[in-house]
């Protein structure tokens, strides 16, 4: 009985300090912060048709420090509604989606499947996801997918995109890049 006790009391500590790896952003603690007085600049980007990305700016009127990055909103289904929701992209990830969609259009303009599923993916620190992956076409041959999770806390917001999407993603983190 001590043992079984001893095993579940050490599940609970291990499981009360894992740390969140989709802690909150930057832009998420400057928005929610209460007893402050700030400013919200939001900069409308060109998007595609499935979600959209703002730049935004927070700007604290007390102590004058601006927090910057990027808005993703988007929408699922909850029950026969549509339900909005946020996730957030610090001004310094940016750089790392652009340049990691820049290598996944390298991959696809080399015109070369791997002979195993293959994945590649880049995660902000809020969840955000981009992937290519592998796919198994109608003739049984490997062929790439591009697919984006607005947030890994949210299931239903997988979204497959085509290839074709990568590129415009890549001017939408570009675009926002220059606003801020």
């Amino acid at each position: 009985m001590k043992k079984i006790f001893l095993l579940l009391l050490s599940f609970v500590c291990v499981y009360s300090f894992a740390e969140d790896p989709t802690e909150k952003t930057k832009i998420e603690q400057a928005i929610n912060t209460k007893d402050f007085l700030f400013k919200q600049e939001v900069f409308s980007l060109d998007n595609l048709s499935a979600f959209r990305i703002d730049a935004v700016k927070i700007t604290n009127l007390e102590k004058f420090n601006v927090v910057s990055g990027l808005k993703v909103v988007y929408k699922i289904a909850a029950g026969k509604e549509l339900k909005t929701l946020n996730n957030y992209i610090d001004a310094e990830e940016i750089d790392g989606f652009i340049s990691s969609l820049q290598y996944m259009k390298t991959i696809l303009k080399s015109k070369t499947t791997p002979g195993s599923y293959t994945e590649i993916k880049y995660m902000s620190q809020s969840g955000f996801l981009i992937m290519l992956y592998t796919i198994l076409t109608d003739r049984n041959k490997l062929d790439w997918s591009f697919s984006v999770q607005m947030d890994m806390k949210v299931d239903k917001s997988l979204l497959g995109l085509t290839n074709d999407d990568i590129d415009k993603l890549q001017k939408v983190f570009e675009q926002g890049k220059g606003k801020l």
